[in-house]
């Protein structure tokens, strides 16, 4: 599946997915897309360095692989907003932003029907 037909799935589950991203492990962007109804919170440089920030922790936890099995994905919690870390492949994660009262679940079981 394309990355671009992934999130414009992603963003369909609900009015409450903000933005969707797909970054590579360096935290390079290959990807954005946003809902048009979302307000944006933070600004460009904040969201790149958000994204860097989360490819290296992803990194991070590749290396409890053997200990604790693969991690599934990352949820963190804000007042405003909800963000949803995913691996997108081997080499790739998808970062996905909702609002704080949505079910991440939802978009969790999105993402895995891909497969």
């Amino acid at each position: 599946m394309e990355i671009q037909e992934a999130a414009e799935k992603i963003l369909k589950v609900s009015p409450s997915v903000r933005v969707v991203s797909v970054c590579d492990l360096k935290g390079k962007l290959v990807y954005s897309a946003r809902s048009k109804k979302v307000n944006i919170l933070v600004s460009k440089q904040q969201s790149l360095a958000s994204l860097k920030a989360a490819a290296n922790d992803w990194k991070q936890r590749k290396k409890l692989l053997r200990s604790l099995g693969p991690c599934k994905y990352v949820v963190a919690e804000y007042d405003k907003v909800k963000r949803i870390v995913l691996p997108a492949g081997k080499n790739h994660i998808l970062y996905i932003t909702t609002t704080a009262s949505f079910d991440h679940s939802k978009v969790v079981r999105k993402v895995r029907s891909f497969k």
